[in-house]
């Protein structure tokens, strides 16, 4: 198999601004992740991160903040407008129901309440004070603070889906750049730039008290960071490096910690407030812990109800550099199913950990790109890549390397690299005029179109390649595409989420933000006609949009069977999956809700499948591809594989018998969710599972393996030769000894006289073992049995997970890191695209820099 291994791709990551866990309680556990361009990543919490979604902002767009909110008690508005307990009860549970809802807000002077499945902004309003520094939630999820450039808190009431202002506190002469609110809702702390921290009556907007810190020079101190403990402790974070604790009451310094070598830009603490942790410019994340008297305040909380009233002292437990550049955010979940601790930065990527174990656990970090295979893709016909990036496309073409003799293939070894005669080339960068920047985008397998998103709708260009070498391009806009029937007129989001041409460029197949799967006739796109041919609705299931699918007639439109969906389902409810079989006649699709349908695309029938790990959370499908038989091959987030046969409507034999107790465990476990499949035209009942870390081949015909099997290839070949090397100097050592002990025994046969010694009776000679040769110990060993050197070489294999009796299924490799997309072009010829971090690196800003001893 020949393999282009790429790295001219120069995605650059923007960097993290802001990370947020969603309130505990609600059922779906989610961080938000910022990032500097306004961007939004969603990453479900299911034991480990898993990416859902991204959330595109206005070009050139600004995150600096963002908050969650998830109210479950009744106003006391509520309570007079419900007279009955059994009203106030029903009410409270549809609270309770839906989803959270997310507020972003940045320098450009406004706050934003996103659509969590469409994609949009559901409500904007004015800061009315300029840019946004800092935001938060009170306890209650009812209303809204935000400090602001011209030194005012603004209140915004945000009960019962609304985002209202409602009032202003006390203006100061400085920005206010964090906030925190109580656990009782009853006093607001910021931290400002006038080197002051100060207590809000939430009621009033007065002040009730400063805390001041000290200057170094003549700058005065900036407190980017404040949060107050469950027992109202207020902890600041200051551009000294300096973490203080402060007395709620007296407010006086408690403890004033030198954590970090520079500004200390986030900080925050776990549910009981008895771990703070701490990060900014000096990329070291920093760890405080309460001890009661000298135990840890958290060992006795799990033995008692209420901590002994003794000394308490805060102490610097530990700190690691999971970053190399300023760490933003920090972010600890308080749910009670994970306790992760979540860290991103200047670098780019997101970093998770148990808290508890830190400092000692090594953290999982993501890749800097999102891992999943919708930022490029290939067209196998003219060896063209597309990536998009903002609102930018790229595109480049593959090099070509010399033809290798039909000779050659059986002599060459795995890995050698093949001459290259025409080095890659850099054919197009084009930016968009788009609202947002670029949701989806995807190139036709000729090369001839191209169709890129943003949250207002898709675009189709042409591609033309002029010069003797197509060294030119030429893109035009095809302005009749989309038809405007791609949607039906009652729906107002026509943003597309994934897109895929059929092999034969005939259509192209788009998933809405709305949940429509459009199928679009482009067989007659030089002469600007676009037919609407169906719209599949399966993933629009509750019983309103059903009713209202059923009487669209304008365009063949096939509604869903009515299933039942809680509120929480319909408002994150995003395809984000799309898959096309290879003779364009079914087309596979997965949403949020980890709901997967198959339709025809010349047809009305479509099909939903049964749910793959009944009441598991981690189910959410992270790729799909029909392989060469016409079978659905899916991966879900625990990395587990399944098979669904179309023709049948049902799960495979390998499917039932494997899938859920018999894939490896090392593939299982691997950190990284399995980012896309892939399939070679020349093997039938094989696929390519790829993540960030990882290629595997997987043969679907046969059975995974054994559970505990060595799946690395490379390491699986220095273990075979490690073992074997000592296995031989084993057998030689055995060897020389029944040599010896053969010529002893002839030996004394020749010199006994009266016959009595037996060829053929048994002799039990005392040797030295080899392994235990070292401590003077002795062995017994028969030598008239012969030993079975190969069943003993087999079991060692066994041992080390290599199980030579059974066929090597899920073999992985591991040479290629940082993977951002993996297809084949050809027969035997797969492209793999690498980001290497030395590359991302390279391109960032200049790291903080610490003195080190005889540097």
């Amino acid at each position: 198999m020949q393999i282009h291994r790429c790295r001219f791709v120069d995605y650059v990551p923007q960097a993290i601004n802001a990370i947020e866990f969603t309130p505990e309680t609600s059922k779906r556990q989610y961080i938000a992740v910022g990032r500097a361009n306004g961007d939004i990543e969603l990453w479900g919490v299911k034991g480990k991160l898993v990416y859902d979604k991204m959330i595109p902002n206005v070009v050139k767009g600004s995150v600096e903040t963002l908050a969650w909110s998830h109210q479950t008690e009744l106003t006391a508005d509520d309570l007079e407008l419900f007279d009955t307990n059994v009203e106030r009860e029903a009410a409270k549970k549809r609270l309770v129901e839906r989803a959270p809802r997310l507020f972003t807000a940045g320098l450009n002077a406004v706050i934003i309440e996103w659509d969590l499945a469409k994609l949009v902004p559901k409500a904007i309003i004015d800061s009315n004070g300029g840019a946004v520094w800092c935001m938060a939630t009170n306890h209650a999820q009812t209303k809204l603070a935000v400090g602001t450039e011209d030194g005012h808190i603004r209140i915004f009431d945000i009960t019962d889906d609304k985002l209202m202002y409602q009032r202003c506190f006390d203006k100061i002469n400085s920005r206010i750049l964090s906030v925190a609110w109580s656990h009782d809702d009853s006093t607001i702390v910021t931290g400002s730039a006038d080197s002051s921290v100060r207590i809000w009556t939430a009621s009033t907007g007065h002040v009730v008290a400063r805390m001041t810190l000290p200057k170094e020079g003549r700058d005065p101190t900036l407190v980017w960071a404040v949060t107050v403990l469950k027992d109202d402790t207020i902890v600041s974070g200051d551009s000294r490096g300096h973490v203080v604790f402060w007395d709620p009451i007296m407010h006086v310094s408690l403890q004033d910690f030198r954590a970090q070598g520079a500004d200390v830009l986030c900080l925050t603490a776990d549910k009981a407030g008895h771990t703070v942790f701490a990060s900014g410019v000096d990329p070291k994340i920093t760890q405080f812990k309460l001890f009661i008297g000298s135990s840890p305040a958290e060992a006795i909380s799990t033995k008692k109800k209420s901590l002994p009233n003794k000394t308490r002292k805060w102490q610097l437990s530990g700190f690691r550099r999971y970053h190399t550049h300023d760490v933003r955010a920090l972010a600890v979940s308080s749910n009670a199913k994970h306790n992760l601790l979540i860290s991103g930065g200047a670098d780019t990527q997101v970093a998770s950990c148990e808290s508890d174990s830190f400092p000692n656990d090594n953290p999982h970090r993501q890749p800097c790109f999102p891992p999943v295979d919708s930022i490029i893709s290939v067209a196998p016909k003219s060896k063209l890549v597309l990536q998009h990036e903002g609102c930018t496309l790229k595109i480049w073409e593959l090099g070509k390397s010399e033809p290798m003799p039909p000779h050659m293939n059986d002599t060459m070894e795995t890995g050698q690299a093949l001459q290259v005669y025409e080095r890659q080339r850099d054919l197009l960068r084009m930016d968009l005029n788009t609202k947002t920047n670029i949701l989806s985008s995807t190139i036709s397998p000729s090369g001839a179109l191209i169709a890129a998103s943003d949250s207002t709708g898709p675009k189709l260009y042409s591609v033309t390649r002029t010069g003797d070498s197509g060294e030119h391009v030429r893109v035009r806009r095809v302005k009749e595409f989309p038809p405007p029937n791609f949607v039906p007129d009652y729906s107002d989001h026509r943003g597309v989420t994934q897109m895929r041409f059929t092999s034969d460029e005939s259509r192209i197949i788009m998933s809405t933000t709305d949940g429509f799967v459009s199928i679009v006739d482009i067989s007659q796109w030089q002469s600007g006609v676009f037919e609407t041919v169906r719209r599949h609705c399966g993933h629009r299931s509750t019983k309103d949009e059903t009713e209202t699918d059923a009487g669209c007639d304008n365009v063949p439109t096939h509604p869903a069977q009515a299933r039942k969906m809680t509120p929480a389902d319909v408002e994150l409810r995003t395809i984000t999956n799309m898959a096309v079989s290879a003779d364009g006649k079914f087309v596979a699709t997965s949403d949020s809700n980890a709901t997967i349908i198959v339709s025809s695309v010349t047809g009305a029938h479509s099909s939903v499948l049964p749910s793959m790990q009944k009441g598991k959370v981690d189910s959410l499908p992270t790729a799909m591809i029909f392989d060469l038989k016409g079978n659905l091959v899916i991966t879900t987030a625990s990395n587990l594989i399944f098979v669904w046969d179309v023709s049948k409507s049902c799960f495979t034999k390998w499917t039932k018998e494997h899938s859920a107790t018999d894939i490896p465990r090392t593939f299982e476990n691997f950190g990284d969710c399995v980012s896309g499949i892939v399939t070679n035209p020349t093997e039938v009942n094989i696929v390519y599972a790829w993540a960030a870390g990882h290629i595997t081949r997987i043969d679907l015909s046969i059975p995974p393996g054994p559970k505990r099997a060595v799946l690395n290839i490379h390491k699986r070949k220095d273990i075979e030769k490690d073992i074997l090397t000592r296995f031989l100097d084993e057998k030689q050592a055995a060897d020389k000894r029944s040599a010896r002990h053969i010529i002893k025994r002839k030996k004394k046969e020749e010199e006994s006289v009266d016959g009595s010694v037996n060829g053929s009776a048994r002799m039990d000679i005392v040797v030295e073992s080899k392994d235990a040769r070292a401590e003077d110990s002795v062995v017994e060993v028969d030598w008239t049995k012969s030993k079975d050197w190969a069943s003993t070489y087999a079991a060692r294999l066994r041992e080390a997970g290599i199980n030579v009796n059974v066929p090597h299924n899920f073999r992985m490799t591991q040479r290629y890191q940082h993977l951002m997309h993996v297809s084949f072009i050809d027969n035997d010829t797969m492209v793999v695209i690498e980001r290497p971090w030395i590359d991302v690196a390279s391109v960032l800003p200049l790291a903080y820099h610490r003195h080190k001893y005889g540097a």
